[in-house]
């Protein structure tokens, strides 16, 4: 009977002594969880990968772990170890029959990241009808559609961004930006137009609203048409000038006003803006050249169109100007020469060139 006894209490103790190293276990793996996520949060992106490590090394079925584990390598930027890591943790979720949106952006980023727009349509259009309120989903779709050409579907999904959000900066000049590459520049105008009245200080938006908008005012054949285009360019560059006052917004309101025949603005304002400009490039000597010749500052037309040919030799626009401006010095001989440059550059192929040659050869003395 006491044999007995003994043998129970052994039993009981061992048992015991079995369940305290389980929990004891349980506890640690607790511990080590708490302290990988606590990592994650506190952007401790490699410290928390380690400790991920470790704990699915015990559970390399725990689809959470790999969940934050690919998030943190997506943090520091390791993208393909992302990708494998959240696609672990995404079938192992599918496997018990649910789903986890986190990772669905996660995956879309990383491919996004990567430039790998085909791969990332999937998970972005599961997304999107799975969060169908939220702005940034249609964002990123709109962006992967645009980058593999499907225009339309692009533009739907960003105009859904702005309807869902109407201050998304990023969706509204994405919008923008998509219209104008696809040579719709009334659509650009409206997409960038609705983008600076929701966000009236993004200054990359509104910059590119007057470059757009001066376009719009060259195409246009209507005078008047054309001139409420420039008014609105002018008011968009002096608004962008406000919030930047740089070389380059100075450049950009002179050139709109030489756009819109207000030449003694045009003169002055990118005067300034090559005052200010530590390295003045072949179109800003090219577009003050302009200015000052249709003030007929013909000396000072002369001077930044040598510099515009200086900077960018054997441009036909800037030789052709530069041989109109030297008839006006009555310069012959040199606007015999840049215009016989100009057709050379041309390919010997423009006609207008052929004339001026023509008219001038007889002007210049044998």
């Amino acid at each position: 009977m006491k044999q007995n006894q003994k043998i129970t209490r052994g039993l009981l103790v061992m048992v015991a002594a079995i369940f305290f190293c389980f929990a004891t276990q349980a506890q640690d793996d607790v511990a080590s969880w708490d302290r990988a996520v606590s990592l994650y949060k506190q952007s401790q992106y490699k410290e928390a990968v380690a400790e991920f490590k470790r704990f699915l090394a015990e559970y390399p079925a725990h689809a959470e772990s790999w969940k934050f584990s690919g998030l943190a390598h997506y943090q520091l930027k390791e993208y393909d170890l992302a990708i494998t890591q959240l696609q672990k943790a995404w079938d192992l979720k599918q496997a018990e029959g649910r789903t986890d949106n986190d990772i669905l952006l996660g995956l879309s980023r990383c491919h996004l990241a990567l430039n790998h727009y085909d791969q990332a349509v999937a998970p972005l259009e599961n997304l999107a009808q799975r969060q169908s309120n939220v702005a940034t989903n249609f964002y990123l779709l709109g962006i992967t559609y645009a980058n593999l050409g499907r225009k339309k579907e692009a533009a739907n999904a960003l105009q859904t961004a702005v309807k869902l959000d109407s201050k998304d900066a990023d969706s509204w000049y994405a919008l923008g930006a998509l219209q104008l590459r696809s040579e719709n520049l009334d659509g650009a105008i409206a997409a960038l137009r609705g983008g600076v009245a929701a966000v009236p200080t993004h200054i990359e938006m509104t910059n590119l609203l007057a470059e757009v908008l001066v376009r719009r005012g060259l195409a246009e054949p209507d005078a008047a048409k054309a001139t409420a285009f420039y008014d609105e360019a002018i008011k968009a560059a002096v608004k962008l000038k406000t919030l930047r006052d740089d070389a380059a917004s100075m450049e950009l309101l002179g050139r709109t006003y030489l756009a819109a025949k207000k030449y003694t603005s045009a003169e002055l304002t990118l005067s300034r803006a090559l005052a200010m400009s530590k390295e003045p490039t072949a179109t800003l000597y090219f577009n003050l050249g302009m200015a000052h010749a249709q003030n007929r500052a013909w000396n000072k037309a002369a001077e930044m169109l040598l510099q515009a040919d200086k900077l960018q030799a054997a441009n036909v626009d800037t030789l052709s100007y530069l041989g109109y401006v030297y008839e006006n010095l009555h310069k012959y001989p040199q606007a015999l020469d840049v215009y016989n440059r100009a057709f050379e550059a041309s390919g010997r192929t423009n006609a207008e060139l052929r004339e001026s040659i023509i008219r001038v050869t007889p002007m210049v003395k044998p």
